[in-house]
């Protein structure tokens, strides 16, 4: 019966990807009115049917794939991406593997990784040393006898440890002048929870009220007082989670624009803190600060009173727990219901931790074997292709008057690129080798530790616009307005995104796709409002040139709004509008390196399977109202329906549903 109850939810699973596929972004029909309208999809078969390729291209290119069989039935999610993160996880252990057995090497990278691992591996040590590292941050905090001293200790905290608690400090671009580093003070420290965690459901609360409640108990506070003290800690958090800015909206730059404080100012909305000792505690010099949710702010500080001090205490207790909580000694872990050792799984305990905490530097280990020089050399040959096909594409755009083309081309030749791994990285740390008395505990405060006083560092320098803020072991790609920088990490050049042996043009469908969109986002929705240096100009393009794209961005918005998922669900056309016209604008920029079919049926096919991905329900309709990407089914076939070449290629006719009349698809270009 159980096998047959996993089997069942297989299937299930697998119905979705088909329904999807069949019934909800592959009905489109021409119509008269500005905005394309979408007719109801038919109904859909009752049969794992293989679609019509003219009826559902993604359905039709990814249907062996996301109807195998023997995929895990218990795996919430199949696709690429996974696909490369499972590999990932191969490849990482493999090459721990290889550096603890290297035990001649003197690289400082290959030492710290393999110091790390075996320190991880060794209970006895940790068990001996126990958490007494961590006690002068215990005592910094139960010391404080006000507000002030707090202030103080979580300066210490912060520079010594590491940890941020109600001020999370960080070193970012000045929003008008790029090449200036601003200090931000950005929103606190939840503990790995969203606002939405709080005001949507009660995870947040109940995720806070255990963490400070592990952490009383670790430090023999009675357990009924733990209890009692836990809540009035997670009361504390929602209360500031609820006059937070929501998620969507701390990624609006026009909100935090005007946001820059000198230290008077400061002290208005900090009026219950002294803003010099903050400042000084946390190790920053710097006359101006600016704030990123002010809402938030001054929340805040209204709570930061004498009245609270013991609630505050806690929940720094409890931030100090969940930052070290990986490295404590079995024992407390076990004791604390954190982590149920297991000897089969040690080992594999031992890889994710090492991952987590030198990420940087298992990720240049990871470079150094994956980017070879074959692969570098076609991946930077891929990117000129796309960059020169944009460059193309904005001499041509009849939207653009020269002088938009212009400014268009100085930032195309202005984006920097950062492809694979930083050759050049240095561990901003050192830590102590176990033959020299090192231990773990200690040497994840000496990272964390060397990693926060590096950051404090950049406040009194020029803003490095090549500086990588991204791993390169991070499944994702990102195109960074604020310094105009594309950053592709080395394993999104692994071979299941990128195999040089499987031909150019099919390459391009792959990850040319993903570079593409990434360049396009430089003139993407929010984009486009950004000069050729990062620095947030929205009037830097005539008004006539602004307003001919803002009506892209509306026939866009009503394309995608009028889609269905089975059915029922909606893509929001608005949340999704900067990563709808990155989509659009990345095919359009990688069809228009070629002509011939042959090229194209491969790119095409590059491109369907690139987003092969099958979700559980649920987790499509929540992404549906949280996600700023449109689902994986319209990443595909909502935009080859808007490539003109799409249509001479496979020969779509109207009665296809596939079909979108010329005057309807969307043209970023």
């Amino acid at each position: 019966m159980y096998g047959e109850e996993r089997v069942c939810a297989h299937m299930r699973k697998k119905w979705l990807a088909v329904l999807l596929a069949a019934a909800s972004l592959t009905a489109f029909s021409s119509c008269s009115g500005e905005a394309p309208v979408m007719p109801e999809p038919g109904k859909t078969s009752t049969q794992l049917q293989k679609p019509e390729l003219g009826d559902d291209f993604y359905g039709y290119m990814n249907f062996d794939y996301l109807t195998d069989e023997n995929v895990d039935p218990d795996v919430s999610r199949i696709g690429k991406f996974s696909d490369i993160q499972k590999q990932l996880e191969r490849d990482v252990s493999d090459l721990l593997d290889q550096c603890a057995e290297d035990t001649s090497s003197k690289d400082s990278i290959t030492q710290t990784v393999r110091e790390i691992y075996k320190q991880y591996l060794d209970r006895d040590t940790r068990e001996k040393v126990g958490v007494t590292q961590l006690m002068p941050a215990v005592a910094a905090i139960e010391n404080a006898g006000n507000v002030n001293e707090l202030v103080q200790a979580l300066g210490y905290l912060y520079q010594e440890y590491g940890v941020g608690s109600f001020f999370k400090l960080g070193v970012n671009p000045d929003f008008h002048d790029t090449s200036v580093p601003r200090l931000f003070i950005m929103g606190m420290n939840t503990c790995g929870n969203m606002k939405e965690n709080f005001t949507r459901t009660d995870a947040g609360s109940e995720d806070i009220g255990k963490l400070v409640n592990n952490t009383l108990t670790a430090l023999e506070v009675d357990n009924t007082q733990a209890r009692a003290r836990a809540s009035a800690a997670a009361r504390m958090i929602k209360s500031i989670a609820e006059a937070t800015l929501d998620s969507d909206l701390m990624k609006n730059i026009e909100l935090h624009l005007d946001n820059l404080y000198n230290k008077e100012e400061l002290a208005k909305v900090l009026s219950n803190i002294d803003v010099n000792l903050l400042l000084e505690s946390f190790g920053y010099k710097t006359d101006e600060v600016t704030i990123f949710d002010v809402g938030q702010l001054e929340k805040i500080n209204e709570l930061f009173t004498e009245d609270n001090l013991r609630i505050i205490k806690d929940y720094t207790l409890g931030c100090l727990m969940f930052e070290y909580k990986s490295a404590l000694p079995p024992s407390y872990l076990e004791n604390f219901k954190l982590v149920k050792y297991d000897e089969k799984s040690f080992v594999d305990d031992a890889k994710l931790f090492v991952f987590n905490s030198v990420e940087n530097e298992v990720g240049v280990l990871y470079g150094r074997k994956f980017c070879t020089d074959e692969v570098m050399s076609a991946a930077n040959k891929m990117m000129d292709d796309i960059k020169e096909s944009c460059r193309d594409l904005i001499n041509k755009c009849d939207r653009l008057g020269d002088d938009s083309k212009k400014k268009y081309l100085k930032k195309l030749d202005n984006v920097i690129v950062l492809m694979g791994y930083d050759k050049d990285y240095q561990s901003p740390f050192e830590i102590i080798p176990a033959k020299d008395g090192g231990n773990l505990l200690g040497n994840i405060i000496a990272i964390k530790r060397g990693e926060c006083q590096n950051n404090i560092a950049k406040i009194n320098g020029i803003f490095d616009r090549r500086t990588w803020d991204m791993t390169p072991v991070t499944v994702n790609a990102v195109y960074n307005s604020q310094i105009n920088t594309i950053t592709i990490p080395a394993v999104m050049l692994s071979k299941v995104m990128f195999d040089p042996e499987k031909g150019e043009y099919y390459n391009l469908g792959m990850l040319g796709y993903v570079l593409a969109h990434e360049l396009n986002h430089a003139f993407d929705a929010n984009g486009y409002k950004y000069n050729e240096n990062g620095c947030y100009v929205p009037d830097w393009l005539n008004e006539d040139d602004r307003n001919s794209y803002v009506g892209i961005q509306e026939k866009a918005v009503a394309y995608y709004s009028n889609y269905r998922l089975l059915d029922l669900y909606k893509i929001d056309g608005k949340m999704t509008l900067a990563e709808n016209i990155a989509d659009i604008g990345a095919v359009q920029c990688i069809t228009n390196i070629t002509d011939d079919k042959e090229n194209l049926e491969q790119m095409f096919a590059g491109i369907a399977e690139q987003w092969a991905q099958c979700d559980e329900v649920e987790d499509v309709i929540i992404s549906l109202s949280s996600d700023e990407h449109s689902p994986a089914e319209a990443r595909v076939n909502a935009v080859v329906s808007s490539i003109d070449k799409f249509y001479s290629v496979y020969d779509i006719k109207e009665t296809d549903k596939m079909y979108v009349a010329p005057e309807n698809r969307v043209k970023v270009w």
